[in-house]
């Protein structure tokens, strides 16, 4: 800075020495003449060593531009430029700046210094650079997003996947809350029990359903946190579509517990649901029937037609027996050709008769089998749960041996013991 200057001068240096924009006066052949603090701090430097001839402020990448800048101020000296250009950081890093430049002329017009403004725009571009990538993993995330509203659970914002998955556009998906795509939540208490569960918990994984815009359901699995921005609470769900996961683990548990030529549930199914009707029967004291059921000649229609045309007769016994029987009733497929139908709640004997006449008939009609009427006559042994008379294993054998007793007695079919 000059020892001798003009009062209006000094009040101009000493409001630069005190802003905190950074402020450079050069010299029209572009050498420093006064840097003020705000610029050393930007740029790394203390003292006057910013000053030095050794020191060049401008990126090496950028230095043409300076030339350019100063010719088209010399060209229009009264009209400002505003440019980004890069600085070199004293550390050595680089300093993205908007640069807004103007000349001063004195009275014979001639350019007596340029006065610069800078502001660091690295922070901005930090930031900027941040948001694009930040929205494009959002919109290329393999996960729905969303951000909730935690007391009404208002849908605030959500990433492209959310909306498609769901088959809404943005602005529909938007004017939805939580409740319209999980009915669990239409209870306020539940939802606002939910959003607490949250909140205390700052982040849990819950499985459950979202509706879709056609009504269809969609298994999915949400990691759920609470998150705080300006001091107001937000709940961020990342929602994975787990479809395949479910189909996955319903085939294992077919593969488990269903067998797998008639998809009839196996043994270990059987003996759960047994032991709920045996509660009940006890309970309200009713009678349980167990009808054994053992295709005629099996190995016969086997060797005269082929496994493929038996395997197809076993199917289409399953879906004949259980067209007899309700929902609460069971009918299995003991192994080969013969099969376990079991009914509960029942009153009266005489309706155990109706239904062996009802399962029997079913074997009246042939069986349509690639291109063959085929006829399959059945022998079917009964024993009835009454009054503690038996546990299921031993009913279980004893209509079998009734099977038996009616193979066994020719023209007779059902076997009661």
């Amino acid at each position: 800075m000059k020892e001798k200057e003009l009062p209006l001068e000094k009040s101009l240096y000493r409001l630069f020495e005190i802003t905190p924009v950074p402020i450079a006066l050069s010299f029209p052949d572009g050498k420093l003449e006064y840097v003020n603090p705000a610029l050393k701090r930007m740029l790394g430097y203390e003292g006057d060593e910013i000053y030095s001839n050794e020191v060049t402020i401008t990126h090496l990448d950028d230095i043409h531009v300076n030339a350019g800048i100063r010719k088209k101020l010399t060209q229009n000296p009264f009209v400002p430029m505003q440019i980004e250009k890069r600085y070199q950081h004293k550390l050595g890093h680089t300093v993205f700046v908007q640069l807004n430049i103007v000349a001063q002329a004195d009275n014979d017009n001639l350019i007596k210094r340029y006065i610069s403004q800078l502001i660091d725009l690295t922070t901005i571009k930090k930031s900027d650079a941040a948001e694009i990538l930040l929205n494009h993993l959002v919109n290329k995330s393999n996960d729905a997003i969303y951000v909730v509203e935690p007391e009404y659970g208002q849908i605030l914002n959500c990433n492209q996947l959310a909306h498609q998955r769901l088959g809404y556009n943005k602005d529909e998906l938007l004017k939805l809350s939580v409740s319209d795509l999980n009915s669990k939540f239409d209870i306020k208490a539940k939802w606002n029990e939910h959003s607490k569960q949250i909140k205390l918990a700052g982040n849990i994984v819950i499985e459950s359903t979202h509706t879709r815009k056609d009504g269809t359901k969609l298994p999915i699995e949400a990691s759920i946190s609470f998150i705080e921005f300006n001091q107001t609470g937000y709940l961020l769900a990342i929602v994975r579509d787990i479809s395949r996961r479910k189909q996955k683990e319903l085939e294992a548990l077919e593969l488990a517990n269903l067998d797998p030529l008639t998809k009839l549930p196996n043994r270990r199914i059987l003996e759960n649901k047994l032991d709920i009707l045996f509660k009940k029967a006890k309970e309200k004291n009713t009678l349980i029937a167990f009808f054994f059921i053992d295709l005629d000649h099996f190995k016969l229609i086997n060797d005269s037609h082929g496994h493929s045309v038996g395997d197809e007769i076993l199917v289409g016994t399953a879906n004949r027996l259980k067209h007899c029987i309700r929902g609460s009733d069971i009918v299995t497929r003991m192994g080969g050709d013969e099969f376990l139908v079991v009914i509960s709640g029942v009153k009266e004997h005489s309706s155990i008769k109706v239904m062996a006449d009802k399962l029997q008939e079913e074997f009246t009609s042939p069986f349509k089998v690639q291109a063959h009427l085929i006829a399959v006559k059945a022998s079917i042994g009964v024993s009835v749960y009454s009054n503690n008379n038996g546990e299921a294993h031993t009913l279980i054998q004893l209509a079998d041996e009734a099977m038996y007793e009616a193979k066994k007695e020719l023209g007779t079919s059902i076997y009661y013991i």
